[in-house]
């Protein structure tokens, strides 16, 4: 089993080109006996999406996974598939999913017992109130809805706050129930469990905000819907995508991974910071389970801020800035005639 978290494999234009290279020069031998989890942001249009999860259902054999990202549920654009609004566009691309043989609800994969996993998508939205850390105060940060594009480029139903948890809420009630076995405790299941997201479970599974070049970044990273969704389920690895980091590490006995393939020019900028093993080293999706033998998740992969968390504390209320995110407020804070 492998996974890929994307970011936006149908952006117009070079992205375009450049992300549907990299999932064509993906072997259409070599993972005929794999499961894909992709966690969203392929395009907003649902006739990209079309393509993309054809070619990687042509990929990989055991079948391909999905759980829509923001940029999935995108309104924006008129697309060869319009929709009402971004909870309409939600039951489309589900719909797209169910006609391809796209699984989006938890499904059983593999062999007998000992090297079967339960595969759990988690649908999930971001809201501000998943920012539970300290603001900085030493710059001027814009608020998160003049600057995230969902907020302009995603339409809910009448009456859904999409400034509060009510998107969030919306789509965590999408969820359907579990099967039997996976409300058991980890302990007492004959099978491991991964489950994944587009969004982040945790707030620890993204850079302090002063490392961030967009410090309020985390008020439109994650759920709290979603973190009680994963504390309850206690699955043994949880992918996820959204964020355009590497990631590798365990919170609660739980193993959180992500592996995102991002924007070209962030390949191009700051691989350092993507790389988790070597996923992504060609066309290589991340390895989390080998059902071989006995059945076992892949060796700890390294990845730059999770390696850096297990040997630094997390320190939220510093407003110590780095370097690079000082040297950019200090540029926007210049006088108009010094620029």
């Amino acid at each position: 089993m492998r996974s890929a978290a994307r970011a936006d494999w149908g952006a117009a234009g070079e992205s375009d080109a450049l992300h549907r290279a990299w999932v064509e020069g993906i072997s259409v031998t070599e993972y005929q006996r794999d499961a894909l989890i992709c966690a969203g942001d392929v395009s907003d249009d649902c006739a990209v999406l079309e393509a993309t999860l054809r070619l990687l259902l042509a990929r990989f054999g055991g079948g391909v996974f999905f759980t829509p990202g923001n940029h999935d549920l995108w309104t924006l654009r008129r697309t060869s598939t319009p929709a009402a609004d971004s909870l309409a566009k939600l039951r489309l691309v589900l719909s797209l999913c169910a006609r391809l043989g796209v699984h989006t609800a938890p499904r059983l994969v593999g062999g007998g017992t000992g090297t079967a996993v339960w595969v759990v998508p988690l649908l999930s939205w971001h809201h501000a109130a998943f920012d539970s850390e300290e603001d900085l105060a030493a710059i001027d940060v814009p608020p998160v809805h003049r600057v995230m594009t969902d907020f302009a480029a995603c339409r809910w139903p009448a009456g859904v706050d999409d400034r509060g948890d009510g998107v969030a809420r919306l789509l965590d009630a999408e969820n359907g129930a579990l099967p039997p076995e996976l409300l058991l405790p980890r302990a007492q299941r004959t099978h491991p469990v991964v489950s994944f997201s587009h969004f982040l479970p945790h707030l620890a599974l993204c850079p302090e905000k002063r490392f961030l070049l967009y410090p309020n970044l985390p008020k439109a990273a994650g759920s709290a819907f979603l973190r009680a969704r994963v504390q309850a389920l206690q699955p043994d690895v949880h992918t996820f995508g959204h964020l355009h980091f590497g990631w590798d590490t365990v919170i609660d006995g739980t193993r959180f991974l992500q592996a995102s393939l991002a924007y070209p020019k962030e390949r191009e900028t700051r691989m350092g910071t993507l790389r988790v093993g070597s996923a992504f080293e060609g066309s290589t999706p991340l390895l989390v389970y080998d059902s071989a033998g006995a059945g076992s998740f892949a060796p700890k992969h390294r990845a730059r801020w999770s390696d850096y968390y297990e040997s630094n504390a997390r320190q939220p209320a510093s407003q110590e800035l780095p370097e690079w995110v000082s040297r950019r407020y200090a540029r926007r804070a210049r006088p108009a005639e010094a620029l």
